[in-house]
């Protein structure tokens, strides 16, 4: 497509230089991924600076670089520059132009915890409609629940998700579901995606290293509910958590119809949720009716995860039969994943890398008649602020605590242990031994519990890799805990 057939359709105001009759064939923000007539984005990013590299890709044939307007002097004189306020706007503008796609549904789940599995049971939900679907998330971007791309960021940058996008249309993709995370979000690496159906889960602490304070993590929460809304977009949301009214406030002044569900909701009320040894018992009611249903899980946290995933699948359709038709879900890999449950004890796997995910996790496990055992740590150049958080979590519930490393990456494990300790009491550190290395400290904790005991091994769950340095090293909680636990 010609580039100034591509510019007229954006809305994006911009500023060209050296106007050219060029048929552009892609766009990147990768200097090392260039080609002729390609479009190079030189964006700042969190590591590097795309303008950095103007000079080296401005002589080859046919590029056309977008940058800000605060751009000068650099690059071939003969360069067609495109220059901007909005560089990732318009960059999101022009991938969708350049990888177009008409794919009927698209769901966005943003919020702290839960975005993982509520994809999941959604994707599942579908594909037992004959609905074929697709999910872009923390596994990668999986089709019919095999890997259809490799990504690194749970929310894929904006010219991935457009050239995704489109390559799934071609495979006749009929829905598509969305981790929208909140960095994901504040460096619109969803523009130019309208979404029919967005969900609000929770909001706790994370990537405040980031965003730096609380009020700015919130703010790129809502972005979603301002920025990729459709007239006919519907909101599902969590009406238990005490920043939902900042999502319900926005839906209504943006005239989204709202479905919320929880104890303090108005659509899909949660009467009372009493805890069994295999299920919850939960009491609904929905459309003036009052009805019970045994959801077969071990936390309540799950159940609204579930509930959120009917609503988003079947909308004001939902009734009783249709969640008694479907309740037998799996759940993702390493999500209070039961990895071992013999001889009265048992070992789970689980994800909860925040404070409040990590409460959620040890309240519910925390019922049992013996000990309540972690592993659990801290990643390194990440939050420095949930350190101590995720410790006051590990003491309130935990009878014995095996802190390791989790990803230390650059930072010193010692430096992250000590942030995780440094406000609790001498009575509490007795009940702490710290072992660095991560194989050790999962091996330490089996051969520490007992009959009666639970184990619960958190932070990393369904990853296959630590990262040290800067170097991706092959680990799976999954693996070596199965592997000790057969000589139990």
């Amino acid at each position: 497509m010609k580039i100034k057939k591509i510019l007229d359709c954006c809305k994006t105001p911009f500023l060209v230089k050296n106007l050219k009759s060029i048929n552009v064939k892609g766009i990147t923000f990768n200097s090392k991924n260039i080609k002729s007539n390609f479009i190079f984005v030189a964006i700042k990013g969190m590591k590097t600076n795309g303008e950095d590299f103007i000079n080296d890709v401005s002589n080859i044939e046919n590029v056309i670089i977008l940058t800000s307007l605060n751009v000068s002097n650099i690059g071939n004189k003969e360069t067609m520059f495109v220059q901007t306020k909005s560089v990732r706007e318009l960059m999101g503008e022009i991938s969708s132009i350049l990888y177009p796609n008409s794919i009927n549904d698209k769901i966005a789940i943003t919020g702290t915890n839960g975005k993982t599995s509520i994809a999941h049971y959604v994707s599942e939900l579908s594909s037992k409609l004959s609905i074929s679907n697709a999910i872009f998330g923390t596994f990668g971007v999986l089709f019919k629940k095999k890997t259809f791309a490799e990504t690194n960021l749970t929310t894929p940058d904006i010219i991935t998700n457009h050239k995704i996008l489109s390559e799934l249309n071609k495979k006749k993709c009929d829905r598509v579901i969305f981790e929208a995370s909140s960095i994901g979000l504040h460096q619109k690496r969803l523009h130019n995606i309208y979404f029919d159906k967005l969900a609000f889960t929770n909001l706790t602490n994370d990537h405040l290293d980031y965003h730096k304070d609380f009020k700015n993590y919130r703010m790129s929460k809502l972005i979603l509910f301002n920025d990729n809304i459709k007239q006919t977009s519907i909101a599902v949301i969590n009406a238990d958590d005490k920043y939902s009214k900042f999502f319900i406030k926005i839906c209504k002044k943006n005239k989204i119809r709202i479905l919320d569900y929880g104890k303090n909701a108005k659509h899909l009320k949660i009467i009372k949720i009493i805890k069994k040894t295999d299920t919850i018992e939960t009491h609904l009611q929905l459309n003036h009716k009052i009805f019970c249903i045994n959801f077969p899980c071990y936390a309540s946290y799950q159940v609204y995860n579930q509930i959120c995933a009917f609503l988003l699948v079947f909308g004001k359709k939902l009734n009783k039969k249709k969640i008694i038709d479907n309740l037998n879900m799996s759940d993702p890999n390493g999500r209070l994943e039961k990895i071992y449950d013999k001889n009265k004890i048992r070992v789970f796997i689980d994800y909860a890398h925040t404070p409040d995910a990590l409460k959620q996790v040890l309240s519910t496990l925390s019922n049992g008649d013996g000990n309540l055992v972690i592993v659990f740590g801290c990643g390194g150049d990440r939050d420095i602020q949930k350190r101590p958080l995720m410790s006051k979590e590990a003491i309130k519930y935990c009878d014995y605590i095996f802190m390791t490393s989790d990803n230390p990456r650059t930072e010193s494990p010692n430096k992250i242990f000590s942030d995780m300790t440094k406000t609790l009491k001498k009575n509490d550190l007795k009940k702490i031994e710290i072992i660095e290395n991560r194989s050790k400290a999962i091996c330490a904790a089996i051969d520490f519990i007992k009959s009666g005991d639970t184990l619960i091994i958190a932070g990393k769950g369904h990853e296959k890799y630590q990262i040290i340095d800067n170097k991706r090293i092959y680990f799976s909680d999954s693996e070596i805990a199965t592997n000790k636990l057969l000589d139990k």
